[in-house]
């Protein structure tokens, strides 16, 4: 998969040392779980998660890839939520890539792919409510507010999206 300003990579297993940076940057990691940056061991554990949903679902969270550099800036994709029947969509940039619309336009790429190619009929989003800058990716998506529930005790608000609303542009 591929837009106009990324491209999406399946993951191998020594991909964790590319995420490590930004899976230990404390300002990405700021509404992620609880807060604090991930050691080693769960980095790895995320990346061998998204080797085996790939190879189970045929999708996952994909490495972003800048096209000229081929350098890592971030995931993006789709995944089972954990503990639920649901199919969620997620995204984490570089910092140095914030404030550019390229999570809009990756998760834009993947709900397409989704509900197309996968033929998935609804997908959901989840962020904890001062995530601000997450909860305008949603809206820029069509993604509607569903409620407030917990993901693995942390606070979250869902957002959920189906096939007939998706938009037809990335609305960057």
């Amino acid at each position: 998969m591929r837009t106009a300003r990324l491209l999406f990579s399946p993951w191998s297993e020594s991909d964790w040392l590319l995420l490590k940076p930004i899976a230990t940057d404390p300002e990405v990691m700021r509404y992620i779980s609880d807060g604090q940056p991930w050691p080693d061991e769960r980095i790895q554990e995320f990346v061998n998660r998204q080797i085996a949903c790939l190879r189970r679902h045929g999708f996952c969270m994909w490495r972003l890839l800048e096209p000229e550099t081929s350098q890592m800036i971030g995931f993006c994709g789709l995944q089972p939520l954990a503990d639920t029947p649901e199919f969620e969509i997620g995204w984490w940039l570089a910092r140095s890539h914030w404030g550019r619309g390229l999570a809009t336009e990756a998760a834009h790429a993947v709900l397409r792919d989704g509900f197309d190619r996968d033929g998935l009929k609804r997908i959901v989003a989840i962020a904890q409510p001062a995530n601000r800058a997450s909860l305008r990716v949603m809206e820029k998506l069509g993604m509607h507010y569903e409620g407030d529930t917990q993901h693995k005790g942390i606070a979250v608000v869902l957002h959920a999206i189906h096939t007939p609303e998706l938009p037809m542009s990335s609305g960057t």
